[in-house]
């Protein structure tokens, strides 16, 4: 008999329809009504993985110990990051300089190495269960070459004991998938430099900004070698991509050769390559092909994004690529008539649930303000429709 394991793992090759697996994502929901004191009495006092039970649906994100802290062992296992010996970091929370909001609200950190230094600032945002920068790493050309000199001497390391503890408890329900860096392009415009600082350095100086990518697919490369030997089965490239921040010309001439590489690395070790598309993809999805990636996470549908169903089937399973997600974050809103949510997910079965290729969940995850019992509902849903087709 087949474990939820090998169900969600068969769609990496296709073949065969399995039972569909629901998947979603619920730690943002958590987090944030965990810090403001509003979860549902029931589960007051619970850890993650205990209301993924409840709820009757496979953990995607839960909770662990590890050698380097904790963390989401169903999440991603992340590498530790060893920066080169002479490379001193520190991290301070606090309000000084400019910033005028309350102690704590912004975290500095700050790269001092014998080629220069560099400095971060971002905010945490109101429950301060996430951050965002307001001030980024590569601000001229001294900045970059010091972000060099750090991306040369950094080595990476996978955490074995928080493997371990992981495959132990949740071995034969999920599988463990690593989180890699984004894709060179993606991680100037979101972490170290932003929008319009990028398009800008990449139109007045080409040279330096290929030599700085160059490096920074090195990096990546660094963190395939150091999940090549583990049970590590799927690596995913966290690039968020979203149309208004790379166009399709963009994609073109940098998104499609960098992850072609790296993905031929992933390959390589015997790994699966996956990516998380967020936003609004219609014009960049039917270059998905071309990226070497075995399949996608997010991709978001109608009513929140803005592709279709037939648009998703054709050109991701159609391409003989997976889909983890699908169904729209906003149908679990009060917003939105539970009956939506309802006839959406009979749709995505129908459309999508006999390619062998979907593993099911929540495009982007639950919301702050989502209705957990709509999770149920839709798990309840799933159940009915794995029996009527594969019982």
């Amino acid at each position: 008999m087949s474990t939820t394991r090998d169900r969600l793992t068969a769609v990496f090759e296709g073949g065969e329809p399995q039972e569909i697996v629901w998947w979603p994502r619920i730690k943002h929901w958590y987090d944030m009504n965990s810090s403001a004191n509003t979860l549902p009495d029931r589960y007051q006092g619970m850890y993650l993985d205990e209301i993924y039970q409840d709820l009757g649906v496979v953990p995607r994100q839960v909770w662990t110990g590890g050698l380097f802290g904790g963390g989401e062992y169903g999440g991603y296992i992340s590498l530790a990051a060893r920066e080169g010996k002479d490379i001193d970091v520190w991290v301070k929370p606090t309000k000084g300089l400019y910033y005028k909001d309350m102690p704590g609200n912004f975290v500095v950190t700050r790269y001092e190495t014998p080629a220069g230094e560099m400095t971060q600032v971002v905010k945490r945002t109101e429950r301060g269960t996430s951050i965002y920068p307001v001030e980024y790493y590569l601000k001229d050309q001294k900045s970059i070459e010091v972000y060099m000199y750090v991306l040369e001497q950094r080595e990476y390391e996978f955490d074995w004991q928080y493997y371990r503890w992981g495959e132990k408890r949740y071995g034969d329900k999920i599988y463990p998938r690593g989180a890699m860096g984004r894709a060179p392009l993606l991680r100037l415009v979101i972490d170290l430099m932003g929008l319009n600082q990028t398009v800008i350095w990449l139109w007045k100086h080409p040279e330096e900004m290929e030599e700085l990518m160059e490096l920074m697919l090195k990096d990546l490369e660094k963190q395939v070698e150091a999940y090549a030997d583990t049970p590590v089965v799927e690596l995913s490239l966290s690039s968020n991509i979203h149309e208004s921040l790379c166009s399709p010309i963009q994609f073109k001439k940098y998104m499609i050769p960098h992850l072609q590489r790296i993905t031929g690395k992933i390959h390589a070790a015997g790994k699966y390559a996956s990516a998380h598309w967020d936003g609004f993809v219609k014009s960049l999805l039917p270059l998905l092909k071309e990226t070497g990636l075995d399949g996608v996470e997010c991709v978001t549908p109608k009513p929140q994004g803005d592709v279709t169903l037939e648009e998703i089937k054709s050109h991701i399973i159609g391409e003989d690529k997976f889909l983890r997600d699908g169904i729209p974050a906003i149908l679990f809103t009060r917003r939105y008539p539970v009956e939506e949510l309802e006839a959406f997910t009979q749709r995505i079965l129908e459309v999508l649930g006999r390619s062998g290729r979907l593993q099911l969940g929540i495009s982007d995850l639950l919301p702050a303000n989502g209705d957990v019992e709509r999770v149920r509902l839709v798990g309840e849903i799933v159940e009915e429709w794995n029996k009527e087709n594969f019982g």
